[in-house]
């Protein structure tokens, strides 16, 4: 990988930025919409962080046409991987996977040296539906090429909300605890007919607190418990993990990665 990143870095150092081809995704048990979707979202990544200068799938049909770029991208052989390079004029050539695993996605890129005919970098990512891989492209694509990963996605935001739904539940907890408790107490007096009883407007009044209590302690612990899903929802995923749940023929495996 250092190998590689070197090897990355010192043409992204030359006086113009590498060509690189990003190629159509291939898409192995999912519709073609969904590898395009993800094909040009990732276009748009690279061409945002921009380290190289971008050659689209749409160039590199024009250029070599349909059926030659499906020969020379089934070849295998290293003519062909040069012939490719020549026919698209880009050092670089980013091939990807879209793969339907279960009810899982996979997403595996790689970026080709077509001057030394050999994989330069590659990455790979899993996740429940297509949406999620997209959110994860910029790291996705930073891996695949050998360039810089983008800062890590802030949290402070997510603990945020979670602190502070946390602490509203908690505290409308224990008014609506308090409310119930006093409730039952109330009920427990005027029950026992050995207690001499209080006023009226004692009653009242304590009836009135109850009520209070009861909604509000339990209107602010609803609103915590809101807040805080809200910050877990949010709360960003590590752009280094994948994981899937496969079926399998006894069941299903959980399987993934991280670093």
């Amino acid at each position: 990988m250092w190998l590689s990143a070197t090897v990355v870095a010192v043409a992204i150092l030359a006086a113009d930025k590498p060509k690189m081809a990003v190629l159509d995704v291939q898409a192995v048990g999912v519709n073609e919409a969904e590898a395009r979707a993800i094909s040009e979202a990732m276009t748009q990544e690279l061409d945002r962080r921009g380290f190289f200068e971008i050659i689209t799938a749409n160039d590199v049909r024009t250029l070599l046409g349909v059926e030659r770029q499906k020969q020379l991208l089934g070849c295998g052989d290293s003519s062909c991987t040069t012939e490719l390079s020549g026919a698209i004029g880009a050092r670089f050539v980013l091939q990807s996977t879209l793969t339907r695993l279960g009810s899982s996605y996979q997403l595996s890129i790689q970026m080709l040296d077509t001057t030394k005919s050999q994989s330069v970098a590659r990455s790979l990512r899993l996740a429940k539906d297509t949406r999620s891989l997209v959110t994860l492209l910029p790291w996705t694509v930073a891996e695949a090429t050998a360039t810089p990963l983008p800062p890590a996605p802030s949290k402070v935001l997510p603990w945020t909300l979670i602190f502070g739904g946390a602490t509203l539940f908690a505290g409308g907890g224990v008014v609506a605890i308090d409310g119930f408790s006093r409730d039952r107490a109330l009920r427990t007096e005027l029950k026992d007919s050995s207690v001499i009883y209080q006023s009226y407007q004692h009653y009242s009044e304590e009836i009135e607190v109850i009520t209070r209590n009861k909604w509000l302690g339990m209107g602010v612990g609803a609103i915590g418990a809101g807040v805080l899903l809200v910050g877990v929802l949010l709360f960003p995923k590590d752009p280094n993990a994948s994981l899937a749940l496969l079926p399998t023929t006894n069941g299903a495996v959980l399987v993934g990665s991280f670093e």
